[in-house]
């Protein structure tokens, strides 16, 4: 009698042979279906972990600033902040307002040199705050009294 292996068709004499090929140069049919299920184990979780993180970073995007309703008043009020996103002084103080900075009257006096230049912003960041300058970077307490804002 002849048995043929059904992988790759040799023949062999007896039982015992083809399943002494079948184990050395087949054996992987095991092996393959508990490394497939490591990998998906293994690529849920990462997917896993994705999901979560996006879901974090969303809900943290969505979460309003600590100092919306300041910087809103600011605006409101005709407030301006003259800098340039270069300067680390500027962005020390638009760093003070956190994710409120959004709602501040910011002008880059790169792209508005002329009027930057007919205001007479000489250093940034200069505020102007009811007509008048304040240059350099200003504490929340400063520009609360000046523009009359609660923080």
């Amino acid at each position: 009698m002849e048995f043929k292996c059904n992988i790759c068709n040799r023949d062999f004499n007896s039982e015992e042979s083809m399943k002494q090929h079948n184990e050395m140069k087949h054996p992987i049919k095991e092996r393959k279906a508990k490394i497939n299920t490591k990998k998906y184990i293994i690529f849920s979780l990462l997917i896993l972990i994705v999901v979560f993180s996006v879901i974090t970073i969303n809900s943290y995007m969505k979460k309003p600033g600590k100092y919306d309703d300041f910087a809103k008043c600011l605006t409101e009020k005709g407030v301006v902040i003259y800098g340039n996103d270069y300067c680390s002084y500027t962005m020390n103080q638009l760093g003070f307002f956190g994710k409120s900075k959004k709602y501040l009257n910011y002008t880059k006096c790169i792209d508005n040199q002329r009027l930057c230049n007919e205001k007479g912003v000489k250093i940034t960041p200069t505020w102007e705050i009811n007509g008048e300058m304040y240059e350099q970077v200003q504490t929340f307490e400063r520009l609360a009294v000046i523009s009359g804002c609660e923080i």
